[in-house]
């Protein structure tokens, strides 16, 4: 013998059917998925496609969908001239008491990689180019609410670019020393 809602579930569509099948099993909704895929593979076109004309006039309709899906990856770090700095970004805060608390972007290892990569990738992003200024004031405010919530008193947040350039496969050393340049300071004082 049934239950009402067993008999519910045989007799009506099952009420934990996922979307896809709910989509695909309509003409709007498989027009829905089409568009979608059309509006990615669009993206991913403008987005990858040589510096052009075409490309500057498409980009600003196709960067919003790279940016929030994680398209806007650059592939100049392959070819023709890869990039040969590599660059760290680190908040310094400096402590009502005079002490410095140091917050480097968090970098995990192994497959911890793939989930905590957008902390590498908005780094990047805060240290390529004067572009970018405008986002140092509410990423140091950020540092020094989590300087806050960690019981302490932060005054000052200082954003240091901590670099060092690779060498050719042939050089004595694989790069050179690092170097570390602040190029950002706000007062946060409570």
């Amino acid at each position: 013998m049934s239950t009402d809602s067993e008999t519910r579930v045989e007799d009506g569509p099952d009420e934990t059917e996922d979307l896809q099948r709910r989509l695909e099993r309509t003409t709007r909704g498989r027009v829905l998925i089409s568009v979608v895929i059309v509006v990615l593979l669009g993206t991913v076109l403008v987005v990858n496609m040589p510096d052009s004309i075409t490309k500057r006039a498409l980009l600003h309709a196709a960067s919003p969908v790279a940016n929030v899906l994680g398209l806007d990856q650059g592939w100049a770090v392959y070819a023709p001239s890869p990039r040969k700095e590599s660059t760290y970004l680190e908040a310094r805060v400096l402590e009502r008491d005079g002490t410095t608390t140091t917050y480097p972007v968090p970098m995990q290892h192994g497959l911890a990689e793939y989930w905590d990569y957008r902390w590498q990738r908005y780094a990047d992003t805060l240290l390529n180019g004067p572009d970018n200024k405008p986002r140092w004031a509410p990423y140091a405010r950020w540092v020094a609410d989590q300087d806050r919530a960690a019981g302490h008193s932060p005054t000052v947040v200082t954003l240091v670019n901590i670099s060092s350039v690779s060498q050719p496969p042939d050089a004595p050393t694989p790069r050179t020393p690092w170097s570390e340049h602040p190029f950002f300071s706000i007062g946060v004082g409570s």
